[in-house]
């Protein structure tokens, strides 16, 4: 198994990976990708990502790196967290099925988020609050009550929009 690499991972050279796509998160932290470039202290250059494995999963047409992959100057990618990790192997690969149920998870996690409610007055939380978010189609697609620090729960949708926050019970 072999463990995506975030920002924030680092390279057997010494190099600390800064660039990411917000779009794919492993545990909150931004997914490297092909391509990406980080500075390399040992080699003194700025060096690309190599996919070693491609079409595994792709962001934005471009392959996820893994612990293990190279970078142009040399250099192998290190794992901070094996928190989401690919497997390679023979196999019969995926039915349909099971890959349509991957791109829905994929889809999910693309488009996750939560919210912090701040009281305008005095910019603090808004603790123990009911509150309902909808969607620009005016479903609601999250509801409940913020925690101690004003977050509400996270919520998931399938595409990026706008969402309408409401402080109360829905209607």
């Amino acid at each position: 198994m072999q463990a995506f690499i975030t920002r924030g991972c680092f390279t057997n050279h010494g190099g600390k990976i800064i660039e990411g796509d917000d779009s794919w998160l492993v545990d909150g932290k931004a997914a490297h990708l092909e391509g990406m470039s980080h500075y390399c202290p040992k080699c003194n250059v700025v060096s690309k990502a190599i996919a070693t494995q491609r079409g595994f999963i792709q962001v934005k047409g471009r392959n996820l790196i893994v612990a293990g992959d190279p970078a142009t100057c040399g250099a192998k990618y290190m794992k901070i967290s094996d928190l989401a990790v690919r497997t390679g192997g023979s196999g019969s690969g995926a039915s349909s099925g099971q890959a349509s149920n991957v791109q829905n998870i994929i889809e999910q996690l693309n488009f996750d988020e939560r919210v912090q409610l701040i009281d305008r007055d005095d910019n603090e939380p808004l603790a123990n609050i009911p509150y309902h978010l909808k969607d620009s189609t005016g479903s609601v697609v999250a509801s409940g009550t913020t925690d101690e620090n004003g977050y509400t729960k996270r919520f998931h949708t399938t595409k990026a929009e706008d969402i309408h926050i409401f402080i109360g019970e829905p209607e």
